[in-house]
């Protein structure tokens, strides 16, 4: 399997805030008061600024994919065993 970004973890705080990391909102282009679409996917949660079509973001998962060399049958193998292992800083 391709190498992963390490993951920022975030404490939630009341009313379920989270902290999103500067690093992350700069490269997103995320600033004060940006809308994002939550959508839960399996155990995971997933954020998108408004902005973001959905043909967008399933070209630029397919892109990451073939660029990183993630086989899709593997991934959810793993996902369902839950064998896959997380990085931290």
């Amino acid at each position: 399997m391709s190498e992963q970004k390490p993951s920022k973890k975030v404490r939630v705080w009341s009313k379920g805030q989270i902290t999103i990391p500067a690093s992350i909102r700069e490269k997103l282009g995320i600033e004060e008061d940006t809308i994002l679409d939550v959508v839960q996917v399996g155990n995971a949660i997933v954020a998108t600024p408004e902005r973001l079509l959905v043909n967008e973001l399933a070209s630029s998962v397919s892109q990451e994919r073939e660029k990183n060399q993630v086989d899709v049958k593997e991934l959810l193998e793993e996902l369902r065993e839950n064998s896959h292992e997380y990085e931290t800083d």
